[in-house]
C-alpha cells in the first residue's frame, strides 16, 4: 500500500518532473489500449466477481483442496467484518509509511546504512556453492566405474535397511515350478557365459561373444514362459546390438589395460557380489510369495477393448500406447545424439591386429555379397509379414523394425557403404521424423472423435476375393514405431559403419 501511495503521488501529484533525459510526452493511441483493457478487466472483476471469476476461482481451489467446496459467496460487498478491516488496516499503514518515507530513509542512511543484507546473502550462497561443488568433485571423478560403484553402494543401503526391521522369513509359501534337464542346462550355460564375460572382459572380441550367449539363454527362457514377441525382439537387439560392438571394437584395442590397483579390484568384486546376492534373494522372496496380477484384466479386455489376440502388442500399441510413443521418441533422440557425435569425427584405427597381421584387404567377400542380395527380399518380405501379423500374432513393429535394420546393415556389411550410399540415403532423420508424426497423429486422431490421446479402434472389413479383414488404427501407431526402430538404429550403425568404412579403405591403401 505504501509502494502504491507513493507511485501515485510521485507521478500524478508531485508536480512536474526536473532532471529528465528527455522530455515526456503522451504516448500514441494503440499503446494506451493494452492498459484500458486491464483498468476495465480490474472494474469488471472488482464489481462482479460471481459474474467473472467465480467458475475459475472454484476450479482452482478444488484442485488445492482435493475435496468439493464449502459454501462461500463472491460480492463486492460482505459489510463490516474483520476481512474489511485488515483492509483498511493496511491502507491506513501504507498512508501513514508514505507520509513518514523522508524521515524512515533518514534513519536507514545514518543508523542502519552498515547493514547489507546483500553481503550476507551472498556469503552464504558462495558457501553454498562450495560445498556443492566439494561434493560433486568427490562424486563425478570422470570414472564410469566410481559412478558404478557408487551407485550400487547406495541401492544396497537402501535395499538392505528395511530387512534391519522385518521379522518376516525370506522364503514365501509359494511353491516353484519342476526343474527339467533343459532348463538346468541353460541355466547353468547362463552362468557360465556370464562368468566367462566378467573374467575374460579384457579380451574384448571374447567377451563380446560370450555375452551374446547371455543374450541367447535368456531369449531361449522367454520361449520357455510363453513369450515369443520377447524372445524375437530379444534375438533382434542381440544381432544389432552385435554390429554395433564389432564396428566399435574396430577402433579399440583388442586387450584391455589391466587393473593395477589389488585395492580397488577387491573392492568391486565385494561389491558385485553382495549386489548380485542381494539381487538373488530379493528375486527369491518375490517368486515364492503369491501375488494379484493384472494379466487377467489384459487377456479379458485384449479381443474386446483392443481388437488383438497378441495381448503383448495390444499392451504396447493400444492399453499403454503413451508409454510407447515416450519410448520411440527417446529411441528417436537417442539415434539423433549419436550421430552428432559421429558426425565429422575423426579416429585413427591401427591397419594391425595385436599380433601384427595385416587386415583382410578383401574387406567384401564375392559370397557374402552374393548371399546377402539373395537374402535382402526375403527378410524383408519376413519383416513385412511381422509386421502386418503383429495384431494378432507373436510380432509387431518394433520387431520388424529390427529385423529390417538387421537386413539393411548385412548389405551394408556384405558390399560397404559407398555401395550402400549409391541405392538408400543414409540420412534417416525424416524417417525417424515420419514415425512419429505418424504414431503422434493416430493419437491425435481420437481427440476429433472425442476419446482420450492414443484410443484406437477397430473393424472388420469384407474385401472382394479376400473375404472378412480386421482394420485396427493400432495399425498406423504401429507402423509408426517400425519408422522410428527402422531410422534410428539405421542412423546409429550406419553412421558408425561409415567412420569404419573410411578408416578400412585407409588401411588397405
Amino acid at each position: 500500500m505504501a509502494y502504491s501511495v507513493r507511485f501515485i503521488h510521485d507521478v500524478f501529484f508531485n508536480g512536474e518532473p526536473v532532471d529528465l533525459p528527455k522530455t515526456p510526452h503522451e504516448p500514441p493511441r494503440w499503446m494506451k489500449v493494452p492498459v484500458e483493457i486491464l483498468v476495465v478487466l480490474c472494474l469488471v472483476v472488482g464489481i462482479a466477481p460471481a459474474l467473472t471469476v467465480a467458475p475459475l476461482l472454484a476450479v482452482a481451489a478444488a484442485a488445492t483442496l482435493q475435496a468439493p467446496l464449502p459454501a462461500y459467496h463472491l460480492a463486492l460487498w460482505h459489510g463490516f467484518n474483520p476481512a474489511l478491516a485488515m483492509s483498511l488496516a493496511a491502507i491506513a499503514g501504507g498512508i501513514l509509511i508514505y507520509a513518514m518515507h523522508r524521515p524512515l530513509l533518514a534513519l536507514h542512511e545514518h543508523s542502519l546504512g552498515r547493514l547489507d543484507a546483500r553481503r550476507g546473502f551472498n556469503a552464504l550462497l558462495e558457501a553454498l556453492f562450495a560445498i556443492s561443488g566439494w561434493i560433486t568433485r568427490r562424486i563425478d571423478t570422470g570414472s564410469l566405474q566410481r559412478q558404478v560403484f557408487l551407485f550400487l553402494a547406495a541401492a544396497l543401503v537402501l535395499g538392505f535397511t528395511p530387512w534391519l526391521d522385518s521379522t518376516s522369513a525370506l522364503t514365501g509359501s509359494r511353491t516353484g515350478l519342476p526343474l527339467d534337464a533343459v532348463s538346468l542346462l541353460a541355466g547353468a550355460t547362463l552362468i557360465v557365459a556370464s562368468l566367462a564375460t566378467v573374467w575374460l572382459h579384457r579380451q574384448r572380441l571374447t567377451a563380446l561373444i560370450t555375452l551374446g550367449v547371455v543374450g541367447l539363454v535368456v531369449s531361449l527362457a522367454f520361449v520357455k514362459f510363453s513369450a515369443p514377441d520377447l524372445a524375437l525382439t530379444q534375438l533382434s537387439v542381440e544381432v544389432v546390438t552385435i554390429v554395433l560392438l564389432l564396428l566399435a571394437l574396430y577402433f579399440l584395442p583388442q586387450h584391455a589395460a589391466p587393473e593395477h590397483d589389488p585395492g580397488r579390484v577387491w573392492r568391486d568384486g565385494v561389491i558385485a557380489l553382495v549386489a548380485g546376492s542381494g539381487a538373488a534373494l530379493l528375486s527369491w522372496a518375490v517368486m515364492t510369495r503369491p501375488y494379484d496380477t493384472i494379466a487377467g484384466y489384459f487377456l479379458a479386455n485384449s479381443v474386446p477393448g483392443g481388437g488383438g489376440k497378441n495381448v503383448v502388442n495390444v499392451i504396447l500399441v493400444d492399453f499403454r500406447g503413451y508409454d510407447t510413443l515416450g519410448e520411440i521418441t527417446v529411441l528417436a533422440l537417442a539415434g539423433l545424439g549419436i550421430y552428432a557425435l559421429l558426425e565429422n569425427l575423426r579416429l585413427d584405427a591401427p591397419d594391425r591386429d595385436a599380433a601384427g597381421r595385416v587386415w583382410d584387404r578383401d574387406a567384401h567377400p564375392v559370397i557374402m555379397a552374393s548371399l546377402s542380395r539373395l537374402l535382402l527380399p526375403l527378410a524383408l518380405l519376413v519383416a513385412v509379414f511381422i509386421l502386418l501379423r503383429g495384431h494378432n500374432q507373436p510380432g509387431g513393429g518394433f520387431i520388424a523394425g529390427l529385423v529390417t535394420a538387421v537386413a539393411l546393415i548385412v548389405q551394408y556389411l556384405a558390399h560397404g557403404g559407398a555401395w550402400m550410399r549409391e541405392r538408400l540415403s543414409s540420412t534417416t532423420q525424416p524417417l525417424i521424423a515420419a514415425g512419429l508424426a505418424l504414431a503422434t497423429l493416430t493419437g491425435l486422431a481420437s481427440w476429433a472423435y472425442g476419446y482420450p490421446f492414443l484410443t484406437s479402434t477397430f473393424g472388420h472389413l469384407n474385401w472382394p476375393l479376400v473375404g472378412e479383414f480386421e482394420l485396427a488404427s493400432a495399425m498406423a501407431f504401429d507402423l509408426g514405431v517400425f519408422l522410428v526402430v527402422v531410422g534410428a538404429t539405421l542412423l546409429i550403425l550406419v553412421n558408425l559403419g561409415a567412420l569404419h568404412d573410411s578408416r578400412t579403405r585407409k588401411a588397405a591403401r
